[in-house]
């Protein structure tokens, strides 16, 4: 489908790795409370999550695949590979899992009208993609810079749409009108901070020093690195130390915060949700729990705005106004 036809919220789903689930949590809270979505625009993994969700229209489905996968099926998305050119990893296997769960379809095959914002390696530009492969729109705007390889499209190559424009709420509102409601989840969406970290559990230690001892481990240098790296670490809380890839880490957010900032300067959505998703990291998909029902606190909490944004879309096209219902107390 590639026009936003019909009534409906317009959502706008940022980028934040891991933190992302919790746009699963918003959508259970819209498909509970009968709050239709009429389109979608999402930046690196909420462009996975609009994408999935514009295939199939079902959150629960996204839910149970999100609670199904646990961390050793994400590190596996992620080892290094011989054909990776331009980032650690190739992606072959990420574009793989894309490809099976949205069965070849193209965007404007897609229930909802759809896009994904991915950015131009060598202009700089952002870059809409409305139509083509959604597999591949998806995999082109969560190419993370040095993790994962550019993902060429057309005569471009193209990197995490994250680097320009985090949450494209602006994107969404100029392709499909309103009323456009965002989801921040990227580091910094609530205030940056050098908070203390979140205890690991008992077992993580046991489950590093066994993938350590895994062939390929001895084989991808950077992440065994990494690895090695997390176990020098002491255990329990602790303050964050800076260390290269700290700092660089940080100064990432703070270029994504305030690129989020400059542009709410510009236009801002109709409704902007910051999930508490601030203990949850890039890559702990393993906390999907978690990530989700900060999703679902966040809705919950802003229905009398949903509703209302509803209402008032449907005054302006003649439509009667919607009735609160809830159709599922189930998740908090």
């Amino acid at each position: 489908m590639t026009e936003a036809t019909g009534e409906g919220l317009v959502l706008a789903l940022g980028a934040g790795g891991a933190r992302g689930l919790a746009h699963i949590g918003v959508l259970e809270v819209l498909a509970e409370h009968g709050l239709p979505v009429r389109a979608i625009a999402g930046c690196s993994i909420g462009a996975e999550i609009g994408a999935l969700y514009a295939r199939y229209g079902d959150p629960v489905r996204l839910t149970e695949e999100a609670l199904g996968v646990d961390w050793k099926q994400t590190l596996q998305l992620f080892l290094p590979d011989a054909a990776a050119m331009g980032g650690v990893c190739s992606g072959r296997k990420i574009m793989a899992f894309l490809e099976g769960h949205l069965e070849g379809a193209t965007i404007e095959e897609l229930a909802l009208p759809f896009l994904a914002v991915a950015t131009d390696l060598h202009s700089g530009e952002q870059i809409v993609l409305r139509s083509g492969s959604a597999a591949g729109a998806v995999r082109a705007s969560l190419s993370l810079p040095g993790l994962l390889a550019p993902y060429p499209w057309e005569d471009r190559l193209l990197i995490d749409g994250g680097v320009v424009n985090p949450v494209p709420f602006d994107v969404a509102a100029d392709t499909f009108g309103g009323p456009v409601v965002a989801i921040a989840v990227h580091q910094g969406a609530r205030g940056l901070s050098a908070a203390p970290i979140d205890p690991r559990p008992a077992s993580w230690r046991s489950q590093l020093r066994a993938l350590l001892d895994q062939p390929w481990a001895r084989r991808a240098r950077p992440v065994r690195e990494w690895l090695e790296e997390q176990l020098t670490e002491p255990a329990g809380v602790r303050p964050l130390q800076w260390r290269a890839r700290s700092v660089l880490a940080q100064a990432v957010n703070i270029a994504q915060a305030q690129v989020v900032q400059l542009r709410l300067l510009a236009s801002r959505p109709a409704l902007y949700l910051l999930p508490d998703v601030d203990r949850i990291g890039p890559f702990e998909f393993y906390k999907a729990r978690a990530a989700i029902a900060a999703g679902r606190a966040v809705a919950r909490a802003h229905l009398p705005d949903l509703y209302a944004l509803l209402a008032s879309s449907r005054a302006k096209s003649g439509r009667p106004a919607a009735t609160p219902t809830c159709r599922s107390q189930s998740g908090g």
